[in-house]
């Protein structure tokens, strides 16, 4: 013989049990259960209970729940909005807004493993200077300090152009022989990326 199950808490119902047969489908529950639910258990049983209403989050609420609060000395006024009234809907997000608070939340919670914001600026990758260049410069031009010019080395370079310009070309010899040594052994630009070849 097998015993009847309660579809609501799943255990047996026995003689001693309160039961009641829904008026919709005819299955049998404890009492006790069809009151706690509010009806049949059944899904499609014209006696089951209406639908919870559906909650709705809109965008500004997700980004303030996201949004760390500022801290300074003189506490500013940290009350949040009212929330709005129940059955008062705002309108649905668009694609673009839930895509920059899935950017902003995402990353914060696993560790930054979701695609870079839209409204990010993107990085430039910087351009890498020709070595060849380089070496031409300071082998021809090296005693006004234009090879330093070019690799972004401004200071050395309006050095190696005061010693040349103020001695009257006197020490010019001195600022190319410092530039063969640059040519030698500089193999970055100013900004360390390496010299192309």
């Amino acid at each position: 013989m097998t015993a009847v199950v309660c579809p609501y808490c799943r255990t047996a119902i026995v003689a001693a049990d309160v039961s009641l047969a829904c008026e919709g489908c005819g299955t049998v529950h404890h009492a006790d259960c069809f009151a706690e639910n509010g009806g049949c258990t059944i899904f499609g049983c014209s006696r089951a209970p209406a639908d919870e209403p559906k909650v709705s989050v809109s965008t500004p609420e997700l980004v303030a729940a996201v949004t760390p609060v500022a801290t300074s000395n003189a506490l500013p006024d940290r009350r949040s909005p009212p929330p709005p009234a129940f059955g008062v809907s705002t309108p649905p997000a668009t694609t673009s807004e839930l895509r920059h608070v899935a950017n902003r939340v995402v990353p914060s919670m696993f560790g930054g493993f979701a695609g870079a914001d839209t409204a990010a600026p993107v990085e430039e990758v910087p351009v890498p200077k020709n070595r060849s260049s380089f070496i031409i410069l300071g082998a021809l031009l090296g005693a006004l300090g234009v090879h330093n010019f070019y690799a972004g080395y401004y200071k050395k370079a309006g050095i190696q152009l005061a010693i040349t310009v103020l001695t009257l070309g006197f020490g010019s010899p001195m600022s190319w022989m410092w530039a063969v040594i640059d040519i030698c052994t500089v193999d970055r630009d100013s900004r360390g990326v390496q010299f192309e070849s």
